[in-house]
């Protein structure tokens, strides 16, 4: 039992840690552990809301708050490790927390005994912004309008807002804790486009706070009354609608495309996508049970001189910032390839610690109650040299393949091999212009290969999940791939 005296210096310390938290009923709750037997307590808590705006045919279709909290409870229950899951920590779910922490000892043997925190520290950035219902919904019906006054554009299937937010709190049994916060908000335009019997569809995302979002005081809060905000807003919307509008016209009256192999432009969105795929060949795990292509290649060269590809969970390109993962290791900016020269590998402190090399800041959950994984904040993939227009990426090309879609990417692509069997589809290139729409064919390569074929890199680059990682891509031109088509 603790004494009087050990109880006060806890809710010392914990008043200082309520200020950051602001939940004092964890001081209660962690004395209450403590007593019943339990060792080594660690409380992982997640506290996620969002926000949710759509518009659809000039009204506010669907306008959505929420918020949630999850409470992960580990903790040593006669020396072996033991984890429990509640929506609460109230006296009336104490009973089945002790329960399910009691029939858990033993049973995880792959995790270990949670190791306490040595220094408190909050890296939140307060992301949340307030926002004007009325001023967003103003600007989504604007972007809407923007795109049926594109060429062709027959429907806007979606338009829609998100905002979310992420805190994190790693708290020990001494009431030292770790917290940290992610958010995003980001905007979503889908067209659809048709001409007499032919119906294409073009979807675009953007980032539509890109900017004020580092981390900082805690009173730097954000805000969407002032004007040049709302406009700001409002031009990122409505170049979005555009650009999706313009891309739908574009896949009209697609066709077949003959067998070969063709210069290819891959469209930021689409190259994003095939980065984020294949973003565990960089976890150390993969590496290390040969389960990755780059197993084996580490400081080789498996891309092109031009191809860097970093990790960078600063940056305002990506919606993922953090300052720490979830294990409560600091984060830091990190090379992949430089130079196309593999250089650095992702590890949690489970694979960094079998690897003799600590980890990396990459220990992340892929689900609130999943064991820790390996996982990236934002991946960048960016020139060494020079970056070039969308116009002077197809110029360079006499005969080719603008691809925009890409399909079956879960089954169709291997990161143990780097293969990948893909259907495509896109516009062809013609004496350096975009041409009539071309789709139903398969495109197949191997990553590193296409790595090592890329020519010119574009300035247009996008952001697109993958899991947890956000990856940001531009255009890029590449000398071949091999397409299967008529």
């Amino acid at each position: 039992m603790m004494t009087e005296e050990g109880k006060e210096a806890r809710r010392q310390k914990m008043e200082t840690m309520a200020a950051a938290w602001e939940d004092p009923e964890l001081t209660a709750f962690m004395e209450w552990l403590g007593e019943q037997g339990f060792t080594d307590i660690r409380l992982f808590i997640s506290a996620r809301r969002l926000v949710f705006l759509a518009v659809q045919c000039q009204e506010l279709k669907r306008h959505e708050y929420g918020h949630s909290r999850m409470y992960i409870v580990e903790a040593a229950w006669k020396g072996e490790y033991c984890c429990a899951y509640a929506s609460s920590l109230t006296d009336g779910s104490r009973a089945e927390i002790v329960r399910r922490l009691k029939e858990t000892a033993g049973v995880y043997i792959n995790r270990e005994i949670p190791q306490g925190i040595a220094e408190s520290k909050d890296f939140r950035g307060q992301r949340w912004r307030e926002i004007d219902q009325e001023a967003v919904g103003e600007s989504l019906m604007c972007a809407e309008r923007e795109a049926l006054s594109c060429e062709k554009a027959h429907f806007v299937e979606m338009c829609e807002y998100r905002q979310y937010e992420e805190t994190v709190v790693l708290l020990d049994g001494q009431m030292h804790y770790l917290a940290d916060d992610d958010g995003d908000c980001t905007v979503t335009v889908r067209v659809v486009a048709k001409d007499g019997d032919s119906v294409a569809v073009a979807t675009k995302s953007g980032i539509a706070d890109g900017g004020g979002w580092e981390a900082g005081p805690r009173d730097n809060t954000h805000d969407w009354h002032s004007r040049n905000q709302q406009e700001e807003f409002r031009e990122i919307v409505c170049g979005l609608a555009r650009r999706a509008a313009e891309d739908a016209r574009l896949g009209l009256h697609a066709q077949r495309i003959a067998s070969g192999r063709y210069p290819i432009v891959i469209e930021n969105c689409v190259m994003a996508e095939l980065t984020g795929h294949y973003l565990p060949m960089f976890y150390g795990e993969n590496l290390m049970h040969h389960t990755s292509a780059l197993a084996g290649k580490e400081h080789e060269q498996v891309g092109c001189d031009l191809l860097r590809l970093e990790e960078d969970p600063f940056s305002r390109k990506g919606t993922c910032r953090r300052r720490i993962d979830d294990e409560g290791t600091p984060v830091s900016k990190k090379a992949l390839l430089r130079n196309g020269v593999f250089e650095n590998v992702l590890y949690n402190s489970k694979s960094g610690d079998k690897a003799g090399d600590g980890s990396t800041g990459n220990g992340f959950k892929p689900d609130v109650t999943a064991d820790i994984g390996t996982s990236a904040t934002n991946v960048i993939l960016s020139s060494e040299a020079g970056t070039c227009s969308r116009e002077e990426l197809l110029q360079s090309v006499r005969e080719g393949i603008y691809i925009t879609k890409i399909e079956g990417m879960f089954a169709g692509g291997s990161t143990e091999s780097g293969d990948f069997s893909l259907l495509a589809s896109g516009n062809r290139i013609i004496d350096g212009k975009l041409g009539g729409a071309v789709n139903q064919f398969t495109i197949s390569g191997n990553i590193c290969e296409l790595w090592k074929d890329i020519e010119m890199i574009g300035d247009d680059p996008v952001y697109r999940m993958a899991d947890r990682a956000c990856v940001v891509s531009p255009s890029v031109k590449a000398a071949g791939l091999m397409v299967s088509g008529e």
